[in-house]
């Protein structure tokens, strides 16, 4: 019997076939899942909206996301779900509009494989303070009412009443209690001697649950 001898370069040919087994190339790993988070504004005013938004990366459009909010300080430890889901669109965007009433922290978790969940976002609230004056064009030296309302109801604390200085800064002329006007909201009534032309605003001060609050600029011009 003879043994067949193969040559070299047939034998590499026989390696090159398009016929020859080959390892599978390996797969490119998959990058993991991860969501952003934005609010826009991230400051409002009593009974305004913001809009939470961002993407989720690294999977496909229809993915379930939800938006949770933690109104109680510290923030981050009494997450509550908000009522409602959004999908993401092809690119992987979502949003939701919220209104919220007090500081409010949220964050919001994507059922990705596996679950991912965004970074915190603060929306801080100011209170909203309305602001009226009896007469903006007073005599010199009369006695101007200045009043208004100021949601959420705030009982008890105190508004400053405020005249902006050649400087640009404003300074407090007055103070006025908040009294009971409804379990929404308080108001405020506060006479205030007026002897030259001024810009007025009203301050109510932050507290825990909201930030400073002011109200629109009114002026007044003595005659």
């Amino acid at each position: 019997m003879q043994t067949k001898l193969l040559v070299p370069g047939l034998a590499l040919a026989l390696l090159l076939a398009p016929g020859a087994a080959a390892a599978p190339p390996d797969k490119p790993p998959k990058t993991p899942s991860a969501i952003t988070l934005d609010a826009k504004p991230a400051i409002v005013v009593f009974s305004g909206a913001t809009t939470l938004s961002g993407r989720v990366t690294g999977a496909k459009a229809g993915v379930t996301v939800r938006l949770e909010q933690d109104d109680t300080r510290p923030y981050g430890d009494s997450y509550k779900q908000i009522p409602g889901t959004q999908t993401t669109a092809n690119n992987g965007g979502y949003a939701f509009t919220v209104k919220p009433l007090v500081n409010t922290q949220y964050r919001a978790v994507a059922q990705a494989s596996p679950p991912v969940t965004s970074p915190a976002k603060l929306v801080r609230v100011r209170a909203l303070v309305g602001f009226k004056l009896s007469d903006s064009t007073p005599a010199r030296g009369r006695l101007v009412r200045f009043s208004g309302t100021v949601f959420p109801a705030h009982d008890g604390r105190t508004v400053s009443i405020q005249k902006r200085s050649s400087s640009g800064s404003f300074v407090t002329v007055a103070r006025a209690t908040l009294r009971d006007a409804g379990t929404a909201k308080s108001s405020y009534s506060r006479r205030v001697r007026v002897s030259r032309d001024g810009v007025y605003r009203v301050k109510l001060a932050a507290d825990g649950d909201h930030i400073n609050g002011y109200s629109r600029l009114r002026s007044i011009t003595v005659h």
